[in-house]
């Protein structure tokens, strides 16, 4: 059955079959235009008459690079507005091919990614952890278009981002997005998902608050995470060592109290990668949006600060085929299976030695929380614990995503080929030629000491007064991260070093070392007394 329409520039257009049928309208495809589908809302909404003015307002403001030039739909972003003969009225947006694409949550969560449903696109299991930088960094430049316009998601949750087979991405529900027009009318978001909302609108009315553009970098931020991260939220999965149970994470956003983040009392999984995976500026980035954007919402990065840092990462593999940022001395991803393989040997202990039943309301061994050190990485006595229930394990991982090994003529072993964004906010790289990042052998990582201790020397030079600002990143311009300052003669535990920027210190020399403190803080290796080896941060 077909439905006439009229459109606002007089045009007849004819509706095929409903494709979709939701909560606010039904999706109806053009009969005489595939590039396009209609939302008709239901007639017995009572905002319909806003609902209409606000799609007028962002009818007259598209954003630039809603669509690529070869016709990809970035943001499902309001073309036209329809009437229907019956008086029901819609708009028109770009149609969106959901035969290779999927929700974000999909990518980023490893077993679904792994193992998609049999009517679902297939190619999710050949996506590699490049290809989720990727897609992290066409997240964002999605972003960066909504907020050229003043305009802000606000539910940017997970159900309305559409991945495609090149890490391209798309934002769907568009018409839900907050949007000002020129006349000063703020037309507002009334929803949003608890997991992916900024602590600062916790317990507020949704459909009478105006919202900023922070609230949508916090959830930018949590779907960076996701996706690096291997599906673990910031504020949901850890190990809680605080007083009591663990607090609901909108109570640890609030505090700016994250997994593995820098004093921190939610310390990193045993099964999750440590944020000290991840180059310094992306675990920069990550302090400044969870930890000093509960306090300070501005302080959040930009979409065009992720994006630029994403950018950077030059992802290498390890000897059993995982992918990681290059620089680490360990593979994560090698410490999570050797994890997983301990806690399996340790689940078939009872076949060969009994173990004693807990008492009541007591949780068997089995549960118990793990523990990590505060900074959120392994020791060798942990790494020596697990190497002991390590297996050969080889998994063959196409590099390639299906529809890009067309482009890729190099070994699927040695390569993985994959879309890269410009630097020109405004537009992907849809038709620019494809990048290839080299992939090559990391040695096998032999554990040297986790920690070491060292003294406090040289401060007085730093700012013309004596003592050292412990900073929240390896750079002179990053924020302290406590407030009281290192003293000559101070002894700190140190536990791995990065690299950053240079400082001098008059007797001690130059260094661009800086090595991070169990209390997360970075301090350059000027001030100390020694300067131990220690795995990089």
């Amino acid at each position: 059955m077909s439905l006439s329409a009229h459109l606002s520039d007089g045009r007849q257009v004819v509706l095929g079959p409903a494709l979709a049928k939701a909560g606010e309208g039904t999706i109806y495809p053009l009969i005489d235009d595939p590039t396009l589908v209609a939302k008709v809302f239901h007639a017995d909404r009572n905002d319909l008459d806003q609902k209409r003015a606000k799609l007028a307002a962002m009818i007259a403001a598209p954003p630039v690079g809603a669509t690529q030039s070869d016709g990809f739909t970035v943001l499902t972003w309001p073309q036209q507005l329809l009437t229907g003969h019956d008086g029901r009225f819609g708009y028109l947006m770009s149609r969106v091919d959901t035969s290779t694409a999927v929700e974000i949550h999909t990518l980023s969560n490893p077993v679904n990614r792994a193992d998609p449903l049999p009517s679902a696109p297939q190619w999710t299991r050949h996506a590699t952890w490049g290809h989720l930088v990727n897609v992290a960094a066409n997240l964002c430049l999605a972003v960066e278009a909504v907020h050229s316009v003043n305009a802000v998601i606000g539910d940017f949750q997970e159900r309305n981002i559409l991945v495609n087979d090149t890490t391209r991405v798309t934002l769907v529900d568009c018409d839900s997005m907050q949007f000002s027009d020129a006349e000063g009318h703020r037309y507002l978001c009334p929803v949003g998902r608890p997991e992916f909302t900024a602590p600062e609108l916790a317990g507020t009315d949704l459909s009478t608050t105006l919202r900023d553009p922070a609230g949508d970098l916090f959830a930018l931020a949590v779907h960076v995470h996701l996706l690096l991260m291997a599906g673990n939220h910031p504020f949901l999965r850890g190990v809680w060592t605080g007083p009591g149970d663990q607090p609901d994470a909108m109570t640890l956003a609030k505090t700016g109290e994250w997994a593995g983040g820098p004093g921190s009392r939610l310390h990193t999984h045993p099964l999750a990668p440590p944020p000290t995976f991840l180059p310094a500026a992306i675990q920069a980035l990550f302090v400044r949006a969870f930890s000093d954007g509960a306090r300070t919402p501005a302080s959040r990065p930009t979409a065009a600060e992720w994006r630029a840092a994403l950018q950077t990462i030059n992802v290498v593999t390890c000897n059993r085929g995982h992918q990681l940022p290059a620089g680490n001395p360990q593979c994560p991803w090698c410490a999570i299976d050797a994890e997983r393989a301990l806690r399996k040997q340790q689940r078939a202990a009872p076949a060969q030695h009994p173990i004693p039943v807990p008492a009541a309301g007591s949780r068997p061994w089995a549960e118990a929380p793990v523990p990590v050190p505060a900074n959120g990485s392994w020791g060798p006595g942990r790494i020596a614990a697990v190497a002991v229930a390590v297996v050969a394990l080889v998994i063959a991982i196409p590099l390639g995503l299906r529809a890009l090994q067309a482009d890729d003529n190099s070994p699927a072993q040695s390569q993985s080929t994959y879309r890269t964004v410009t630097a020109d906010p405004n537009t992907y790289a849809a038709q620019a030629p494809t990048a290839t990042v080299t992939v090559t052998q990391q040695p096998a990582f032999t554990p040297g000491p986790s920690t070491a201790t060292a003294t406090i020397v040289g401060t007085c030079d730093e700012g013309g007064t004596c003592g050292v600002k412990q900073r929240t990143a390896p750079l002179v311009s990053a924020p302290r991260l406590v407030s009281t300052d290192l003293r000559d003669g101070d002894t700190v535990t140190l536990m791995c070093q990065a690299t950053g920027d240079q400082r001098t210190s008059e007797g001690h020399g130059t260094s661009s070392m800086w090595y991070r403190l169990a209390n997360g803080a970075y301090v350059n290796s000027v001030y100390f007394n020694a300067t131990p080896g220690l795995p990089a941060c």
